[in-house]
């Protein structure tokens, strides 16, 4: 049955409303549609009519392996299923630019954009890894980027779930992906693994930085046959003023051998740290300048922002507007007097400090001990070799932290890094200790507001739904753990983000 869309609002089903075109993918259409029962706008992908039985599979591939993935830097499926015979998937719908757009735009980004957009698209893919499933075609095109700097992975089409090897669609000697961004091995037809997308990541990571590819060629057998066989250029004689470090990084992203490649995305992320070292002690304030002020460049814009930025001969004509605008100076002056007298600024969402916090000291650490005890700030000193080490409460009705605020403030996101501690500072080996880690914690607000929270059994800063909390303290009570070999749990790092009122 042939999809038709002569006007939106259209109605789907009962649950659903389209209410835009978003694109074509690979497998079918995306709009934007309506979730009448939850009132919030949601990408929907529909299968194409003409589809065969192979592309349906992969629909229901793409769909059952989204649905394991719940991370902040990963789209989430909310829902898929069958409609008058036509497939459908619900998910994220993010209002920003694809990473494609913002590289046409402005080809080389300046080294903060670059960090904090491959840190993200790195988190995302190692909590995709983590659940066994393998990107496959990792590219600009399917990274998004919003308006406050968030990165989304998206697209998982012809993603790999690798409990799933018996019965995989795409068998050896088949070649999936985009050859630009195509691994060694994937052009070779051979099997596929996380470190294939650890190279289509580092393409991505040379083209921000030098603004060209790799590798180009007039045919896409002639650019796999480079990714084969040629090494790629020196990224420093495109970037001279690059960081130290970061055209090794990159250059050992795209080895040919496996195993000269970083052996995973946390092994990549450990890299990151020596070439984009925090440049404040208080890594949580560095994040929040970078969130207040643009990284392409001077002003307010986000990175995806600079995507629609004008042309530079549009810019000129502007330029010669303003000059017009000096001549008439004195009713600008006077027309921002009362702009200043009558505007109010509108709160935005920021990260929010407490002014005290209680909690139970550690019982033991890898790092130095302190003399007088452990200090709470090394919840956000950005450090994860400083771990809040505690026993489980001997009485589970107390809370084990307390965090208190000056003014009244409305929290909306709350992030915690537990479960572990680093433990070395060298790019190579075992660099965690696994300590057992909250599971499910309840968050009570001052006037008694209650809500529980869900934590994943993953390494690496997450951001669990909430719902916002107005109040002046939060009291956060552990209710269940993940069991490991240590008998202590751990909490590396809380950020909290929100307003005050």
């Amino acid at each position: 049955m042939t999809l038709k869309v002569d006007k939106f609002p259209c109605p789907f089903n009962e649950n659903y409303d389209l209410i835009g075109t978003l694109g074509k993918g690979g497998m079918g259409y995306v709009f934007k549609a309506l979730d009448k029962k939850l009132k919030r706008e949601v990408a929907f992908k529909i299968l194409d009519a003409t589809a065969d039985e192979e592309a349906i599979q992969r629909f229901y591939l793409e769909a059952q392996a989204m649905k394991e993935l719940d991370h902040q830097n990963i789209v989430h499926v909310f829902d898929f299923g069958k409609q008058d015979n036509r497939l459908f998937i619900a998910m994220t719908y993010v209002q920003g630019y694809s990473l494609s757009d913002v590289l046409q735009k402005k080809s080389k980004l300046p080294f903060e954009a670059i960090e904090v957009i491959i840190r993200q698209i790195a988190r995302g893919l190692l909590y995709a890894h983590s659940k066994g499933i393998v990107h496959r075609d990792v590219k600009p095109s399917n990274i998004m980027l919003t308006r406050d700097n968030r990165v989304y992975v998206m697209d998982f089409g012809i993603s790999y779930i690798q409990e799933m090897e018996k019965d995989r669609l795409t068998k050896t000697g088949m070649t999936m992906g985009t050859p630009e961004y195509m691994s060694p091995e994937q052009c070779h037809g051979d099997e596929v693994t996380l470190q294939s997308d650890i190279y289509s990541m580092g393409v991505i990571l040379y083209e921000m930085t030098c603004g060209r590819l790799p590798f180009n060629g007039n045919r896409p057998v002639e650019i796999a046959l480079k990714h084969v066989q040629e090494p790629p250029p020196d990224p420093k004689q495109f970037r001279p003023d690059m960081p130290a470090g970061l055209s090794e990084l990159i250059l050992k992203c795209l080895k040919k051998k496996l195993n000269e490649r970083f052996h995973d995305m946390q092994e990549f992320l450990d890299a990151c740290d020596q070439v984009f070292p925090p440049r404040e002690t208080h890594n949580a304030r560095r994040i929040t300048a970078m969130k207040k002020h643009s990284l392409l460049r001077h002003g307010t814009a986000s990175i995806a922002e600079a995507a629609t930025r004008l042309p530079s001969h549009v810019r000129v004509i502007r330029r010669r507007l303003t000059a017009l605008a000096i001549s008439i100076f004195p009713l600008i002056i006077l027309l921002m007097i009362l702009l200043m007298l009558t505007h109010k600024p509108e709160s935005t969402v920021r990260e929010i400090e407490w002014s005290e916090a209680l909690g139970n000291h550690e019982t033991s650490a890898i790092e130095a001990d302190e003399s007088d005890g452990y200090p709470i700030d090394n919840l956000t000193d950005g450090d994860l070799k400083t771990a809040w080490l505690n026993t489980m409460p001997p009485k589970p009705q107390n809370p084990v932290l307390t965090l208190y605020f000056e003014k009244n403030t409305l929290i909306t996101h709350i992030g915690l890094a537990v479960g572990y501690q680093k433990s070395v500072d060298d790019a190579l080996g075992d660099r965690f200790r696994v300590f057992k880690k909250p599971r499910l914690l309840t968050l009570e607000t001052k006037d008694g507001f209650k809500q529980r929270i869900m934590l994943d059994n993953i390494k690496g800063m997450q951001y669990p739904n909430i719902q916002a909390m107005e109040t002046t303290e939060i009291k956060i009570y552990l209710d269940e753990i993940y069991e490991a070999e240590n008998k202590d749990f751990a909490i590396s790092e809380i950020r909290l983000l929100g307003m005050e009122l």
